[in-house]
C-alpha cells in the first residue's frame, strides 16, 4: 500500500491481529465454559449421593477453572472494545483509501448532491399544481355558465379561462419535465456505481396541456366531465403524487448511503481477507495486543504468550 495510506495499512495490521486474538479468546472462553459446567457436573453428581466425597482439591480445581473463565471472558471483553476502537480509525482512511482507487465510487457517491435540489423543485410542483387547479375550476364554472346554446359554442370569457388554464399547464408541463430531467440524469450518473440502486423517483407525465386543449372540440354535455377527470387528476398529483414523491426522496437517500457504506464493507472485507492470507504473523500478536491495549487502556490483559 503506497506511502499516503501507511496508516491505513497500519490499522490494517491491528485489526488483523485483534480479530486473530479474539478468536483465541473465544475458543478459550468457549474451551473454559465447557469444562467449568463438566467439573461442577460431575463434582454434584458425587456428592449427591456421597456428600463426603467432595475434597478440598476437587473444590479448588473448580474455582481454578471459575477464575480462568473470567480472566478469559474479561480479556475478550477488552478486545472486543479495542476492536470497535480500531473500526472507527479503518472507517475514516478507508473512505479516502477507496475515493482513490475507485472512480466508480466517487461518481456514485457524487450524486448525492442531485438530492439537494429535489426538495425545492417539488415545492415548484405543488405551486405549479395548485395554480393550475386553481385555473381549472375557473375555466370549468365559465364554460357552463357562459355557454351559447344557439351557436352552441363555448363563449368569449369561457375561452379566456381556458386559454388561461393551458398557459399555466405548460408552467406545470415543464416542470414536470425539469423534475423527470433531474431523475433521469441521476440515474445515468449512477450507473456502473455501488450506488446504482438509489433510482430517484419520475413524475407521471399527463400532457396538462394538451389535455385542456381538446376540452374545446367537446360538447358541453363532456365539458363539465372532462374537467372533472382534469381537476380529479391534478388534484391527485398535488396531494397523494408530491407526498409520495417526497418519501421516495428520503427512501432514495437512506438507499444511496447504505449501498455506500456496504460498498466500503466489502472492500474492508476484501482487505481483511488480504491481510489473514498475506500478512499475519500470528507470533506477533501478543507483542502488538500489548502495545495496542497499553496505548488505549493503559493496562494488558492478554492471557497468551504467543512468541
Amino acid at each position: 500500500m503506497s506511502q499516503p495510506f501507511a496508516k491505513l495499512d497500519e490499522l490494517l495490521m491491528d485489526d488483523c491481529h485483534v480479530r486473530y486474538a479474539l478468536g483465541l479468546l473465544k475458543e478459550l472462553t468457549n474451551d473454559l465454559t465447557l469444562r467449568l459446567k463438566a467439573t461442577q457436573q460431575s463434582l454434584s453428581s458425587r456428592t449427591r449421593f456421597l456428600p463426603t466425597i467432595g475434597r478440598p482439591d476437587e473444590l479448588a480445581a473448580v474455582e481454578a477453572v471459575r477464575k480462568d473463565l473470567a480472566r478469559a471472558t474479561s480479556a475478550e471483553e477488552t478486545m472486543e472494545k479495542l476492536h470497535a476502537l480500531i473500526d472507527v480509525g479503518l472507517g475514516n482512511e478507508l473512505d479516502s483509501y477507496v475515493r482513490s482507487v475507485s472512480p466508480a465510487y466517487v461518481r456514485g457517491f457524487a450524486a448525492i448532491n442531485n438530492l439537494v435540489e429535489w426538495p425545492g423543485m417539488l415545492d415548484r410542483l405543488v405551486m405549479r399544481l395548485e395554480a393550475l387547479l386553481h385555473a381549472l375550476v375557473s375555466a370549468r364554472n365559465m364554460a357552463a355558465s357562459g355557454y351559447d346554446w344557439r351557436t352552441h359554442s363555448l363563449s368569449a370569457p369561457a375561452n379566456v379561462a381556458i386559454d388561461e388554464a393551458i398557459v399555466v399547464a405548460q408552467h406545470l408541463d415543464a416542470e414536470i419535465a425539469l423534475v423527470n430531467g433531474c431523475a433521469d440524469r441521476h440515474e445515468l450518473e449512477i450507473v456502473g456505481t455501488p450506488q446504482a440502486g438509489a433510482v430517484l423517483p419520475r413524475v407521471p407525465v399527463v400532457g396538462f396541456q394538451v389535455w385542456i386543449g381538446r376540452v374545446r372540440a367537446l360538447s358541453i354535455g363532456d365539458v363539465q366531465a372532462e374537467f372533472n377527470r382534469i381537476i380529479e387528476m391534478c388534484a391527485l398529483l398535488d396531494t397523494t403524487g408530491v407526498s409520495g414523491l417526497r418519501e421516495a426522496t428520503e427512501r432514495v437517500a437512506a438507499t444511496h448511503g447504505a449501498l455506500s457504506r456496504d460498498y466500503l464493507q466489502m472492500y474492508l472485507g476484501q482487505l481483511r481477507v488480504h491481510m489473514d492470507e498475506h500478512r499475519l504473523v500470528p507470533t506477533q500478536t501478543t507483542a502488538r495486543i500489548h502495545r495496542l491495549q497499553l496505548q488505549h487502556f493503559g493496562a494488558v490483559n492478554f492471557p497468551f504468550d504467543l512468541g
